[in-house]
C-alpha cells in the first residue's frame, strides 16, 4: 500500500531538529580577506552541508573556531599563509603560548594537536603540496608528525596526531573537586538573602541548589528537568524522570531519580507558583525562568551567576571554589556510602564494587574509573556517619585510600591488585 504524501514539510531533515538552522562560524584575517583552508576544515569537522549541526554539538565547533583563529591570527603576525607552516613554526608557537601565560601545558596540548588535524585536512585538500605526513620515511616535509591513539575505556580508539614540540609538555595536575559539605550547602542557601530580597529570586536559588543536591545532575542537565516530571513525581508520590544526560557514553539518555518528599514539595510549590504568575511557562515546560518574562533562562545566564551572588555574601571566604559542579560530587559520594552502609549488611560480596556498580546505574557512568573521580570516601566525617552502621568499612576504605595516594613504583594496575586483595582479606 503506498500513501502519498501531497505536501510533506522535510525542512526537519536538513535542520537536524532545530527551529532555525545551526550558527556556522566563519574565519577572515585581519584585512577581511575569507580564509578558505581553515573555513574548510571547519565545515569538514562540522559534518558538511548534509549533517552540520548534528555531531559534533554546534558548540564544538565554534571551539575549535576559536582555536584556529589565535592560530592565524599568530601565523599573520609572523607573515605566514597556512601553506608556509613547518615544524619550526610549531615550536615557536608553543614558546610563544608558554610565555604569554594565557594556556596551561594540557591547553598548549589540545591547541597543537587541533592545528595538526588542520594541517592534515589541508594537505589532503592540496596534494602536490608536501605540507604534513606521518609517515617517518618520507622525506622533504615542511611538518612531521606522528599518528597516535587514545583508547582509555573506549571500545573504538581515537586516532590523534601528535608533535616532537609537544614532548617536553606535561600535562597540567587538576585540583581534585571536593563534594560541597553540610556547612557550606547551608552557607550556600544563606548567601542569596546578602545578594537580594526578591522572594522569587530566592526562591529560585534555593530550588536548583536542591536539584543539584537530590539529582546529581550537571548545571545544563538540571535547568533543563521538565518542570511536568516534578509535578508529576509529586502526584505520583515517584522518582522525577526524564531527567537528561547531556555528556559522556550515555549522552542522549534519560535517569529517573526519587527525591525525598519534603524537598520534592519545594521544587513542586516552586513550579506552581511560576505557572501561576506566567501560565505561558507551561508551554516550554521549564523550572528556571525569568521573573518579569516567564521565558526559560539561557545557560549562560547561570554561567557565573553563582559567583556573583557569592561574592557579595558574608560567606565568599568559606564558599570560595565552590561551584555547581561540587553539589554532583556531593550526590555520588553519599550515595555510595549508602550503598556500601546497606549492603555491609546483607552480603560478603565485593561491597565496594557493588555500591559503585548501583551507582553507576543510577549516574549513567560509562565506567567505575570516570565514577570514580566523584568519590570521596576518605575520612570526612560526614561520610563516616553514613559509614557508621558498618564498623570495619571506615578503616577498609582508609586502607585502600592510603594505596591509591602511595607514590612508590607501583603501577594503577598493581595498586587496583593490591586494593583488590584487601577486601577480600576483609571478606574472608
Amino acid at each position: 500500500m503506498i500513501h502519498v504524501a501531497k505536501a510533506p514539510r522535510l525542512d526537519f531533515l536538513f535542520n537536524h531538529g532545530h527551529t532555525t538552522p545551526p550558527s556556522l562560524p566563519m574565519l577572515f584575517d585581519s584585512r577581511g580577506n575569507f580564509c578558505w583552508e581553515l573555513n574548510s576544515y571547519l565545515t569538514s569537522i562540522g559534518g558538511g552541508a548534509n549533517s552540520y549541526g548534528v555531531r559534533p554539538a554546534i558548540k564544538t565547533v565554534f571551539s575549535h573556531a576559536d582555536t584556529l583563529n589565535v592560530f592565524q591570527k599568530y601565523i599573520e603576525r609572523n607573515k605566514l599563509t597556512i601553506l608556509d607552516v613547518t615544524d619550526e613554526t610549531l615550536y615557536d608557537f608553543v614558546k610563544y603560548k608558554q610565555n604569554s601565560r594565557t594556556a596551561n601545558s594540557t591547553t598548549i596540548k589540545k591547541i597543537v594537536r587541533r592545528i595538526l588535524a588542520l594541517l592534515e585536512h589541508t594537505q589532503k585538500e592540496n596534494k602536490f603540496q608536501n605540507l604534513l605526513t606521518t609517515d617517518p620515511r618520507a622525506h622533504n616535509f615542511q611538518i612531521n608528525a606522528t599518528e597516535d591513539f587514545y583508547r582509555l575505556n573506549r571500545r573504538t580508539p581515537l586516532r590523534f596526531l601528535t608533535h616532537p614540540c609537544l614532548d617536553e609538555l606535561r600535562d597540567t595536575p587538576t585540583k581534585p573537586t571536593s563534594f560541597i559539605r553540610n556547612n557550606e550547602l547551608n552557607a550556600w542557601h544563606e548567601a542569596i538573602h546578602d545578594y537580594t530580597s526578591n522572594q522569587y529570586i530566592i526562591d529560585r536559588w534555593y530550588i536548583l541548589a536542591t536539584l543539584l543536591e537530590h539529582t546529581g545532575s550537571r548545571i545544563e542537565e538540571a535547568i533543563n528537568i521538565p518542570a511536568s516530571s516534578i509535578i508529576n513525581a509529586y502526584k505520583n508520590n515517584g522518582p522525577v524522570t526524564n531527567i537528561p544526560v547531556l555528556k559522556g557514553k550515555y549522552k542522549g539518555c534519560l535517569r529517573q531519580v526519587l527525591i525525598p518528599r519534603t524537598e520534592l514539595q519545594e521544587i513542586y510549590k516552586f513550579v506552581l507558583l511560576t505557572r501561576s504568575s506566567h501560565p505561558h511557562s507551561e508551554l516550554h515546560d521549564r523550572i528556571f525562568v525569568s521573573e518579569d518574562t516567564g521565558y526559560p533562562l539561557a545557560r549562560t545566564t547561570f554561567n557565573s551567576y553563582y559567583n556573583v551572588v557569592i561574592k557579595t555574601s558574608r560567606h565568599a571566604e568559606l564558599l570560595k571554589g565552590i561551584s555547581y559542579h561540587n553539589f554532583r560530587h556531593r550526590y555520588f559520594t553519599i550515595l555510595v556510602a549508602k550503598n556500601i552502609s546497606t549492603l555491609s549488611k546483607m552480603s560478603k560480596a565485593n561491597i565496594l564494587d557493588v555500591a559503585m556498580a548501583i551507582a553507576r546505574k543510577n549516574s549513567y557512568h560509562a565506567s567505575k574509573s570516570t565514577l570514580s573521580t566523584y568519590i570521596h570516601l576518605t575520612q570526612d566525617a560526614e561520610i563516616q556517619d553514613i559509614l557508621k552502621a558498618e564498623p570495619n568499612a571506615s578503616t577498609t576504605l582508609h586502607a585502600i585510600q592510603s594505596i591509591v595516594d602511595a607514590t612508590d613504583d607501583r603501577s594503577p594496575d598493581e595498586k587496583l591488585t593490591a586494593i583488590t586483595a584487601l577486601i577480600q582479606a576483609k571478606l574472608s
